[in-house]
Parts: structure tokens; sequence; C-alpha cells
């Protein structure tokens, strides 16, 4: 592997892999110019072909599957290899996580441009490799990724599913719109974006013990109830350490 590119300031690059991640990523390179092509399982052309003149491959495939392609196209070895897990830990390719969720509608230039890539501590400068992307990026070490990814599952994975249920009760049980919904979710966003530590209301911040109970009576049978308590639970020892922390410094 070497970082000898023909051009240093316009690499050539091989996107592999058509799904979400991959028509996105060739959506944005398109936009600016980038020199790419694209090879994927159902092509009929010869990757080792089709990648003949690639000097960094970009792995848009499932985490389970990166490390026996790669094993399987020793060719590709000699390039620079990427991946774009959160969580996985490679041997033949680094990673470089894009901060964001990808559905299957394609997003508007401003907002790829406006992604956060998370690199591998060990692998060469984002800017390096990318030197026409104008994205932030960080740096995180191989022993924080596995936490890293339970962050970003956390907030993004698990508050989906909650909104999720939301949308399907008030919509089924209550027979509330779309659109009448929209403004809780849109402020309730825009409350963490302001102010992360300040963000939360509700019977939590007030210690409304009466009327957590009652919400937790309320979900009796419903498997949210669990969720519902698991969070109480959280809270308070959230709370009691940063009470210790308080008093350590007072």
């Amino acid at each position: 592997m070497s970082l000898l590119f023909a051009n240093p300031l316009k690499p050539v690059y091989g996107i592999v892999g058509q799904g979400r991640l991959g028509k996105h990523l060739v959506k944005y390179f398109a936009s600016l110019n980038l020199d790419f092509v694209v090879w994927d399982y159902k092509s009929t052309r010869n990757l080792e072909v089709v990648f003949e003149n690639v000097e960094i491959v970009l792995l848009a495939i499932p985490d389970k599957t990166i490390d026996l392609f790669l094993t399987e196209s020793p060719k590709l070895q000699k390039k620079v290899c990427i991946h774009f897990s959160g969580a996985l830990v490679s041997r033949l390719a680094f990673g470089f996580h894009p901060l964001m969720t990808f559905n299957n509608e394609i997003y508007s230039d401003d907002v790829y441009k406006s992604i956060l890539f998370v690199q591998d501590k060990k692998a060469p400068s984002f800017k390096d490799l990318f030197p026409e992307l104008p994205n932030q990026y960080i740096s995180i070490d191989e022993r924080d990724k596995a936490y890293y990814h339970a962050l970003c599952v956390l907030a993004n994975n698990f508050t989906t599913i909650l909104w999720q249920k939301f949308f399907y009760e008030m919509k089924n049980r209550f027979l509330a719109s779309d659109k009448t919904l929209e403004p809780f979710i849109k402020q309730t966003m825009i409350n963490i974006m302001k102010d992360p530590e300040k963000a939360l209301t509700g019977p939590l911040v007030r210690n409304d013990e009466e009327t957590i109970s009652k919400n937790l009576k309320a979900l009796d049978k419903d498997p949210f109830k669990e969720i519902y308590q698991s969070f109480v639970e959280t809270y308070q020892v959230i709370s009691n350490e940063n009470r210790g922390e308080r008093n350590d410094k007072s």
C-alpha cells in the first residue's frame, strides 16, 4: 500500500457496493466532480479491470464481508482500502465512519458536506485521502470504536424506535396526523441542538414520582414499560454521579 498517488490533489477512487451508502457516495462524489469508478456484486465486469487505475478503494459493503472481500481480492490490498463501518477494526482497511444516517433518498450537497467523518487514529489523514472533500473529521483510537459506535446506536437507532412507537400510537390510538406531530419532534431536536445539557424536561427533571408511577402503570403489559423503567433508573444514576462531582468540587 502506498500514498504515492499519480495526482495527490485528485486521487482516483473505486467504490465497491451500491446499497444505500454506496449510492450516497456516488451522488456526493459526482457533485464534486471527483474521479471515481463503481463496481458491485451484480456487475458483469471484472473487478480488477474496472479498478486497474484506482488508487483508493472505498468499501461500501456490510461489515462482515469487508475482510473476506479483501482476502479474496489480494490485488486490492496493494491499494489504500477504506471501509465506512463505525464498529469494525480491520487489519486490511482503514475506517472512516460518516456520522450520518442514510436512507434511500438522495440528500442535498450541503448535507453531504456537513457530515463529520470519524477516522481510525492509525489511518492516513482524511485530508490526504480526500483532498477535495470539505468535510470536518476527527480521529479515535481503535480501542474506543466499540464505545463510539454504541453511542451512535443509542442516539440514532434506539431513539428511532421510541419515535416509531410514539408516532404509531398517536396516529392509530389517538388519530393524530403526521403533520400535527411534526412540531413536537422538531422542537425536541432544536432544544437538544441548542443546549444538550438543559434540553431534558418532564417528570424526571422535576422528580415527579407520582407522574412516573402513573406512566409506568399505564404502560403495564407494554414492552416499552421496561424501557421507561430503565430510563428512570439510568437517570437516577446519572443524577447521583453529577451530585457527587459537584460535591467534590465544592
